[in-house]
Parts: C-alpha cells; structure tokens; sequence
C-alpha cells in the first residue's frame, strides 16, 4: 500500500494518482473492518491501539487525497467526497478528522466563513487542545481574532505537543512577533535566542530540508529585528539565495514567497538595490502586489522617487488586502514626500486614514504616520522645505510586513502561504507620539 501512486506521480499523471490514492484508502477501509471492527464489538474504543492507527492513517490517506484534488483542480468536489467517508470509522475521532478536513477544503477554496463554519463545529479551541491538526487551522483562520494572551497559549500548545522542528521554529518566531509588536522586546529576544540555539544544534545532527530552512530564515529575520542584529539578517539572506537556487523544489507561490522573504530581510538589512531586485524577481514569478509595494519602497531610498512612483502606481490599490493598504498608502506618502507632490501626499493621506488596523500597535503607527504626513503636507503648502519625515522611512528600513502560519499539512504539496500575522516589527522599541513630536 501507498505505493502505487509514487511512479504515475513521477510522471505527473495526476488521474492515475488519484485512482491509486483511492483504491489505498478503500484497501485500508477493508483492513480496518475486518481486523479492527471486531476488536470494537468487544472492548471500549481507548483499549484498542488499533483503531487509534486505523484512524491517523486515514487521516493521512484523506490529506493526500486532499493534494490530489487540488492538483486535479477539483477541491469544489471534495467536500461530498468527505461526507460519504464518515461510514468508514465508527468512532467521534474519526468523525472530527473529517470535519478539521472540511474546513481545510473550504479553506483551500478561499471560502474563510464556510472554513470558520466547519471549524466551530469542532467546538471551542482552547489551550488544552490534543489534536494538533486543529490547533494549527484554528490559528491559521481565526488568528485576527484571538486575544494576545490566549494566542501565545496556543502557540505553547502547539510547542509543547510537536515533534516536527519546523513547528518548533515556526511557532517560536510567530512568538517573537507577537512579544515584539507587543512591546516587551526582552522577551521577544530570549524566545528567539532559544529557539535559534535549538536549532542550529538540530541543524549539526541533521541538515535542514527546504520547508524547514525557510521557516529558519524568518525566525533569523524575527531574531534580527527583536535584538536589532544585522547579523542574522546576512545569515538568513545566504541561505534564502541558496534556496531560491532549488528551483525545481518550489512551485511558483513557494518560490515567489522565497524571494519576498529574500527582499525583506535584504530591506531591514538597508541593502535597497538588492532588496529591490529581489521582490522583483518575487513579483515576476507570482504576481504579489506586496513585492511591488516594498520595491518601490527600496527604490526610494536610492533616491530614485520617479522609479518608485511608476512602480507603486501599477499597483491597483483597490484589489489590495487592509494589510497591504496600509504598506501601500506609507509608501505612496513617502514617495510624494520625496517628490514635494502634495496632490498625491492628499491621495495618500486619504488611503492612510481608509484602512482599519486590526491590532492596537498599528492603530498607534497610523496615528504616527499620519502627523508626519500632515506636517508634510502643510510644508508643500506654504512652499517652505519639508520635515524629515523618519517614521516613514523608518517603516521601509525598519519593519518587516509578513509573518505566516500555516496548517501543518506537509506531504500534500500544497503551500497554503495564508498570512494570519500582518506583523509590522519595529527594531526600534516603541516611543510614544509626543517622544516623536518632532519628526
């Protein structure tokens, strides 16, 4: 069993795969009733380690199936697919697998209300969750919405029960972030430093794959900005070039999302025209608008204005999430700033004041921004030199946008990139408005 489907998988013919995919799980469904069934007519479900197996291997076989149909480009059929495997296991542990596996659908589709749905039927998700699969979708789609306190709790839920170091690494920087944007800076710092001296002795006992590597790169990034380290962000910056060579590893969406892990960190470490070129490189692969937003941004600094607007403005502001109208709008001012353009500095402004963060920090940053603007403003007006406007700039040389948690679910193929952490971290630790009055 499960071999089947490796050779035609080889050749990339995804309808074979999907037969052998199909007729393994059939095979185990047989196996599972004629071995474990009648274990099951005799003994309570917690004696029988079997069914425990027979369970997480279904599990297994419904997630490869899951990669199959997304390769096929038929997830829309999957979810009745789902509902007529409940009959396989008679137990309430299967029957949650299945549930957590239509939310994961409905996720893949884009469909974020039908996969919260699918999820609530799961129950309330607390930090005494067992079921890691669920802890890690529940923080995927509702991380906006869980408070700080109850969010780390997750995170050191997921932490205590992972076995896979690419959890460990992902889940210790996701918590450098959240320390970070909330202003305790020490604890960021001594989060990111155990982690990365896990880690790096793991890396001596055994080499890193891709996946784990990148996730490496963005603990070194969170590291870099919580210590203000420029080292970390050279250490991340050589071994995301060396992935980006593995082009035969990544599909577009994982190696556009290379390149703009690439200009971030090559950014925070104020290496513009590199940076530049990276998101560049990101943005002709998968099309992200971010990769142009922070392009132009990094043209900006090398005192090319006239670039960066025509970059910026190929963008349509319109299409953008709130996260990335907010970079969007920051950006657009700078420029304007740069070029004493007080028509478009109006333009920004408005953009600015439209977007509605969803953390308290970047309400704070917003207000910040936006009396650097005003400032900006009245000085175009009356015609007389523009203030240094250093918390804009401080947001292109100083901040990181992105930070990304997925559902664990490797082996599919399948590379969700859903963001649920439009992180801005600052290096600098927070000042307050009137410390920065005179900007």
């Amino acid at each position: 069993m499960n071999k089947a489907w490796r050779e035609p998988a080889m050749k990339k013919q995804w309808p074979k795969v999907l037969r052998a995919l199909r007729a393994d799980l059939t095979q185990y469904t047989v196996y599972h009733r004629t071995n474990t069934v009648p274990l099951m007519r005799k003994l309570p479900p917690e004696e029988i380690e079997i069914l425990s197996i027979d369970i997480e291997a279904l599990h297994e076989s419904v997630e490869q199936l899951t990669g199959i149909y997304g390769q096929l480009g038929r997830l829309a059929e999957l979810p009745q697919v789902l509902e007529r495997l409940r009959v396989n296991i008679d137990d309430p542990r299967w029957q949650r697998k299945l549930t957590y596996h239509q939310a994961i659908v409905a996720h893949l589709c884009n469909d974020a209300a039908g996969a919260r749905r699918e999820l609530a039927k799961l129950g309330p998700i607390t930090a005494q969750e067992a079921d890691l699969d669920a802890l890690h979708l529940h923080i995927d789609i509702n991380g906006d919405t869980i408070p700080l306190v109850d969010k780390l709790r997750l995170y050191d839920r997921v932490l205590e029960l992972t076995t896979s170091r690419r959890d460990r690494i992902q889940y210790a920087a996701a918590k450098g972030v959240e320390l970070t944007l909330a202003g305790d800076t020490a604890g960021a710092t001594a989060i990111c430093d155990e982690a990365l001296n896990a880690a790096q002795e793991s890396e001596k006992e055994r080499p890193f794959g891709p996946d784990t590597q990148l996730w490496f790169c963005k603990l070194l990034e969170v590291a870099g900005i919580s210590k203000r380290d420029q080292a970390h962000f050279v250490d991340a910056a050589k071994r995301l070039q060396a992935l980006i060579a593995l082009t035969d590893y990544w599909t577009p969406a994982g190696l556009g999302h290379a390149n703009r892990c690439l200009g971030d960190v090559l950014r925070l470490a104020g290496q513009w025209e590199e940076g530049a070129a990276a998101y560049s490189a990101g943005y002709k692969i998968d099309g992200n608008p971010a990769c142009r937003i922070f392009e132009a941004s990094c043209l900006l600094m090398q005192h090319r204005a006239n670039d960066a607007l025509a970059i910026i403005e190929s963008v349509d502001f319109e299409t953008l999430e709130a996260p990335e109208r907010a970079d969007y709008a920051i950006a657009y001012a700078a420029i304007a700033i740069a070029l004493r353009d007080g028509g478009r500095l109006d333009a920004a402004a408005a953009k600015l004041k439209a977007v509605s963060p969803i953390r308290q920090y970047f309400v704070h940053e917003n207000v910040r921004y936006q009396l650097a603007i005003e400032r900006a403003r009245v000085a175009i007006a009356a015609g007389t030199s523009v203030p240094k406007s250093s918390r804009l700039l401080d947001w292109i040389s100083s901040m990181s946008r992105w930070f990304m948690v997925q559902p664990n679910i490797a082996g599919l193929g399948i590379n969700l990139n859903n963001i649920v952490d439009d992180a801005i971290a600052a290096r600098r630790q927070k000042r307050s408005i009137d410390e920065k009055s005179n900007e």
